[in-house]
């Protein structure tokens, strides 16, 4: 019997929109692709890209981490980008989407994990400060994060043929499904 689904579902987007929303959008993304090769030259350089594509992912088994992150990738017209590979697994894991906000709550989520990056923090900052109207949502993004199991550390590329709902299991601290061969 296969056990009920568990989501870390993040918070909604709130329907209130303040003016100039797609400016706004336009803006923190282009701060994000302005500073991740700044970040990846300086604190990355040391970890070694993923040896694996959406192609491949997407022949992971039904369910399992990789095949989620393939359709993942594959929904939102996206490919791995070379060492930041693991915040595209976040994403899966979290079912945080890629809208501007969505990218700032998973990184409230991952602060909130005990993530101190550079670029964490000027993604939350940047972020906080160009979608005020998100606050609440930032908020609940937080606790999400410190209320998992801290994960932001792993190394994800070695659980890619893992069950995502028993890794989300064992995130929410119900590691008794994990021991189900045992």
């Amino acid at each position: 019997m296969k056990a009920k689904s568990i989501a870390l579902s993040p918070p909604g987007i709130p329907r209130l929109r303040l003016p100039l929303y797609g400016w706004r959008s336009i803006i923190l993304q282009w701060g994000f692709q302005q500073s991740y090769p700044i970040y990846a030259r300086l604190w990355k350089r040391n970890r070694p890209a993923w040896q694996v594509n959406r192609a491949a992912l997407l022949t992971f088994t039904p369910g399992t981490l990789g095949h989620a992150l393939g359709r993942f990738l594959q929904a939102n017209e996206l490919e791995l980008l070379a060492t930041f590979e693991g915040h595209d697994t976040c994403h899966t894991l979290l079912a945080f989407g890629t809208s501007a906000p969505e990218e700032v709550m998973l990184q409230w989520a991952l602060f909130g994990n005990g993530k101190r990056t550079p670029y964490c923090l000027f993604a939350i900052l940047l972020g906080s400060s160009l979608f005020p109207e998100h606050w609440r949502n930032f908020q609940n993004a937080y606790r999400l994060g410190a209320g998992l199991r801290p994960f932001h550390h792993w190394y994800f590329e070695y659980l890619l043929q893992e069950d995502l709902e028993e890794l989300r299991a064992f995130l929410l601290g119900h590691p008794h499904r994990l021991n189900k061969h045992c």
